[in-house]
């Protein structure tokens, strides 16, 4: 039975096609639906691409301060990603799902190892809704892809509106590498 099954899975496997990991950091500025409540912070894009590069599968992550409430926001998303060369740019979109944690500074100050995790007092789980794009230009070739600055473009929308902003908007600029590990 052992031999039927090893064998079984040597004659239906194949080689698997490799893709591209795109990686970037940046900052970002944000706004909500709430009037003047502006702000912003650092984010954190990584996005696999199938092989054919053109669909993938990306995570944004992002630490930001609010100024309503005096509060900080920690953003997690996962995402469908699509993604197409205009010349030497790249565009890609993003459609996704986000969950929220918003606390105010008085709550990470005095707990600040809960706050890590998302269960300190004052902590709002939020879910959401976000689109995104993003226009990047290499500026650098390695051995394996290329270096390169974009321009981040979202909007999240929220699921509720009596826990925080229903909508919030942000912009930023980024560093990214690629790396394609079908390159040789």
């Amino acid at each position: 039975m052992r031999g039927a099954a090893l064998l079984s899975i040597l004659v239906m496997s194949h080689t698997a096609a490799a893709g591209e990991l795109d990686v970037d950091a940046g900052l970002v500025a944000s706004t909500t639906a709430w009037p003047d409540d502006h702000g912003g912070g650092t984010s954190l894009d990584a996005t696999w691409w199938f092989g054919g590069g053109w669909l993938g599968a990306s995570f944004v992550g992002k630490e930001q301060y609010a100024q309503i409430d005096d509060r900080f926001l920690s953003y997690f998303s996962v995402n469908a990603a699509a993604r197409k060369p205009l010349g030497k740019l790249r565009l890609a979109g993003r459609l996704g799902l986000v969950h929220q944690h918003e606390e105010p500074r008085a709550a990470l100050m005095a707990q600040p190892i809960e706050s890590l995790f998302g269960v300190a007092d004052g902590t709002r789980h939020r879910m959401a809704a976000r689109t995104g794009a993003q226009l990047a230009l290499p500026f650098a070739e390695h051995a394996h892809g290329d270096w390169y600055v974009a321009l981040d473009v979202d909007g999240t929308l929220f699921g509720d509106a009596d826990r925080g902003p229903r909508w919030m908007i942000g912009a930023g600029l980024s560093v990214g590498l690629r790396y394609d590990f079908e390159a040789r």
